[in-house]
């Protein structure tokens, strides 16, 4: 399937893959300084989120990010991605190599971690208000998971208002279960891509994402650490100059290797 996307500016691809509470439109202040870069900038809504429905059958978004791929670019591009858009680029990354020129990985969940009782009473927050049939429950478990406690309203009320129209949308899809997964629960998996690679977290994010991050800079075998101040899950959004600047400075650095 053919996602929707945003596309600004010329030059090497840098595909943007949006975190599981949100969609593309998360990275619509990021476009125009990328573009600025001399990359061309391009943001994805994955299928369930934003205006990418969903198709009957197995969902597998990461062959869906690659059949989009395939269309807009002949070379290969720098995947990054945000959370859930992280481990849909890891996938992509698994599945076709040669496609991706560079991974960046903020917050992005190791294959195979055991999640802490944190993560797993906020899965249940919002699991359990979908049960119920209490969307705006679930949403606003969604936002106090993931969204620091002094947060702005406006980028909560943001947040709240992406994840709302995912929940709508995907109610109304037909059940559908999971496609296989290239990379299953192992974290080893990842340990012959051959494209550099950037793992990163916001301080302040939750363990189980910084732990992440560092093991991930471990396996893949060209990969750097980093950690983005005063951010949470969502440092795209919390701190977007810092995760640009760092974005930026890394696919700098990348194109002069």
């Amino acid at each position: 399937m053919l996602l929707p996307f945003d596309a600004v500016g010329e030059g090497p691809g840098v595909v943007l893959l949006h975190a599981g509470v949100a969609d593309r439109t998360m990275w619509r202040t990021h476009l125009e300084p990328i573009a600025d870069s001399g990359r061309r900038a391009l943001a994805l809504d994955l299928p369930g989120f934003g205006e990418a429905g969903f198709e009957p059958g197995p969902q597998s978004p990461w062959e869906d990010v690659l059949q989009t791929l395939r269309v807009l670019s002949t070379d290969p591009v720098a995947l990054v991605g945000n959370s859930y858009g992280g481990a849909v680029a890891m996938r992509v990354a698994a599945i076709a190599p040669t496609q991706v020129s560079a991974l960046v990985l903020i917050s992005a969940p190791a294959p195979g971690a055991e999640p802490s009782q944190e993560l797993s009473e906020a899965w249940e927050a919002e699991e359990s208000a979908l049960r119920a049939g209490d969307i705006e429950r679930a949403v606003a478990a969604v936002v106090d998971a993931w969204t620091l406690p002094d947060a702005p309203e406006a980028l909560r009320e943001r947040i709240a208002a992406m994840q709302r129209r995912a929940f709508l949308l995907q109610q109304a899809a037909i059940e559908a279960g999971e496609g296989a997964d290239p990379l299953g629960d192992r974290l080893d998996a990842l340990a012959d891509l051959p494209m550099p690679a950037l793992c990163a977290a916001g301080a302040l994010d939750k363990p189980d994402f910084l732990q992440a991050a560092e093991h991930l800079a471990k396996t893949l075998p060209h990969a750097r650490h980093a950690t983005i101040a005063r951010a949470g899950h969502l440092a795209p959004l919390e701190q977007p100059a810092a995760f640009r600047r760092l974005l930026i400075d890394y696919l700098d650095g990348v194109s002069r290797d």
